[in-house]
């Protein structure tokens, strides 16, 4: 255990803020630390379109708690990859490097040129499909291995499907959904 007054303070937390010219501490609005990290992000999207010199805007609003940026433009898509893999990444580096300035747990979300918009629908569509194939046929259907963000959009879907169920099988990142008949 730490003695009085060394302990760090976690912005957003309910013990935190900033010192004052006497050292007393103010505190800090989750509010305010939300403003602060999307400004962070706002700032390492448009450095990282720098650093790779691609042409794009990039866009961020707090929501529910959390920020959601995106990139958009002409390059923008370079930053998608394969199936998302690359969206994902970023959205990782950027949540971490976020999270490490603001020292609070902050969620981040980021979608490119809505991409993510399209691949839920894309996915949707898949599912039912493959779940109408599963009642016709019986038995269990397996989906491709796919991002934890991908498996939630395949399992509410399943949900509202009857006589059809789903569960999660395997290890990332070879982590896949299968279907099964009731």
């Amino acid at each position: 255990m730490s003695e009085e007054g060394n302990e760090t303070p976690i912005p957003g937390d309910a013990d935190s803020g900033s010192s004052d010219e006497a050292g007393v501490m103010e505190p800090v609005s989750r509010e305010e630390v939300l403003s602060d990290a999307k400004e962070d992000v706002l700032d390492f999207l448009e450095g990282l379109l720098d650093a790779m010199e691609l042409d794009g805007d990039v866009r961020a609003e707090v929501a529910d708690d959390s920020i959601a940026a995106e990139i958009s433009g002409a390059d923008a898509g370079l930053l998608i990859g394969g199936r998302g893999q690359t969206l994902d990444a970023i959205q990782e580096l950027v949540r971490t490097s976020v999270q490490n300035q603001a020292q609070a747990r902050i969620r981040v979300s980021l979608d490119i040129e809505g991409y993510r918009g399209r691949r839920a629908a894309a996915l949707e569509l898949e599912v039912r499909e493959l779940a109408e194939r599963a009642l016709t046929e019986g038995g269990e259907v397996a989906l491709e291995p796919m991002s934890a963000y991908e498996r939630k959009i395949v399992h509410d879907t399943v949900g509202t499907i009857d006589g059809v169920t789903s569960f999660s099988e395997g290890q990332e990142p070879r982590r896949r959904v299968i279907l099964k008949t009731d």
